[in-house]
């Protein structure tokens, strides 16, 4: 699942997962939001969401109420109860009937569009919801002797700046901004590198090297950036993350 607006990763491409069982209109939501400048993915039905989401992380999802075999109600509360999942919801319906927008805000939807609605509004819409979304991010975010700033996009170390590439910055922050949660190699390098690239995955391995010399007390042995074997990495929390982690 990539884009051209900035967000929480700094410069990364953000992406969007349409769920919905019309395909002329995921086509249609697809071609408009790549023109400017999202990764877009698709899913005709709740099941292939679900797999979708479960693949690797998202920066919103766009989802249709009404669908066969299972609505995005249904969805939606998979990913708010069951999974703990925050990412933004936008939900498209036909239908405007107070009982279900009410349905969809008590589900902590973000956003309820009905249809047919304009697409230069959509777009819009999503946009306000991804600077909502990244309002809710901590500020700060600081473990043992290191500390982020998203705000001024630094990092220090023992109070002196670390000088990282802009691709080490990303993936630092990528990884922090999701503590405990596995981020594959492949998620890494579409997200940081893009899926056009002529870089290969292993690149990530390296940049993880460089970025472990600068940032972990001994390199050989990492207590932050987790190797998850076979897979990618996972970033460590410290200990006390709840106050470890505080928004300006």
């Amino acid at each position: 699942m990539n884009q051209q607006t900035s967000s929480a990763a700094g410069d990364r491409h953000q992406k969007v997962l349409v769920v919905d069982d019309e395909p002329t209109l995921c086509q249609l939501l697809q071609e408009a939001l790549e023109g400017v400048g999202f990764e877009v993915h698709t899913a005709a039905s709740v099941r292939e969401g679900k797999a979708a989401l479960e693949m690797g992380s998202v920066d919103l999802v766009v989802l249709d109420v009404m669908m066969p075999e299972e609505s995005g109600f249904e969805l939606l509360s998979w990913m708010r109860r069951e999974q703990q999942d925050s990412t933004p919801v936008i939900l498209l319906t036909g239908v405007s009937a107070e009982e279900d927008k009410l349905r969809a805000f008590n589900l902590d939807a973000d956003d309820y569009v009905v249809k047919p609605f304009s697409l230069p509004e959509f777009i819009a819409r999503i946009r306000a919801v991804l600077r909502r979304s990244e309002a809710r991010l901590p500020q700060v975010i600081e473990f043992g002797d290191c500390v982020i700033d998203r705000a001024a996009r630094q990092v220090h170390r023992d109070g002196e700046e670390v000088k990282l590439r802009l691709k080490e910055y990303q993936i630092l922050t990528t990884l922090a901004e999701n503590p405990g949660v596995a981020i594959s190699r492949q998620e890494l390098f579409q997200r940081i590198w893009g899926e056009d690239s002529p870089s290969g995955e292993k690149t990530v391995d390296v940049t993880i090297h460089t970025l472990r010399d600068k940032i972990e007390e001994d390199p050989a042995h990492p207590r932050w950036i987790q190797t998850v074997r076979g897979y990618g990495y996972r970033f460590e929390p410290p200990e006390e993350e709840s106050s470890s982690q505080k928004a300006e």
